[in-house]
């Protein structure tokens, strides 16, 4: 009997590690907003999940370069089978390029939050986007409501187009 439990507490241990990534504020509470925590389970079920597994993919081709440090702290659970299939290190490039990526993903679904709220509710741009900003919890210390305004400003006609919409008079 003894044997047994010994056999199932071994079978039933959990190897998962945590990899802390380094993020810029506002990326850090869109994740924290959009998955209601500071850190998630990485599986390819998620977006971000399989961002984290491709970048243990001892990818030699990320020349990413970036003098910026951040002060936030993302962890992701990798489990066992993931990390030996996949790798186990995330190194700066990586975790800089990951920043990069959830930081295109999060200007992405504000502009497309703004342009659609545009043409649904006639609501200003302006106020789009500080709405956006409102649900996430993301402050001017986070990130600056004119840089985002200004990128918003270089991309609305494409992403007009991508969506399909009508121009507003």
């Amino acid at each position: 009997m003894y044997l047994l439990n010994l056999v199932n507490s071994i079978t039933m241990a959990d190897f998962t590690i945590t990899q802390n990534i380094p993020v810029s504020n506002h990326v850090y509470k869109y994740l924290k907003n959009r998955y209601g925590d500071d850190h998630i389970i990485a599986t390819r079920e998620t977006v971000v999940g399989g961002i984290v597994l491709s970048l243990l993919n001892r990818n030699n081709d990320i020349r990413h370069v970036s003098k910026k440090s951040y002060d936030k702290v993302f962890s992701v659970l990798i489990k066992e089978e993931k990390y030996l299939r996949n790798g186990v290190h995330i190194d700066t490039r990586s975790a800089q390029a990951f920043n990069d990526t959830i930081d295109k993903m999060f200007r992405e679904e504000l502009f497309c939050h703004v342009m659609i709220n545009k043409f649904s509710n006639n609501e200003q741009f302006n106020q789009g986007i500080r709405n956006f900003l409102k649900v996430y919890d993301i402050t001017e210390d986070d990130i600056k409501y004119e840089t985002l305004y200004r990128d918003f400003k270089r991309k609305k006609d494409n992403i007009q187009i991508s969506l399909n919409l009508e121009k507003q008079p």
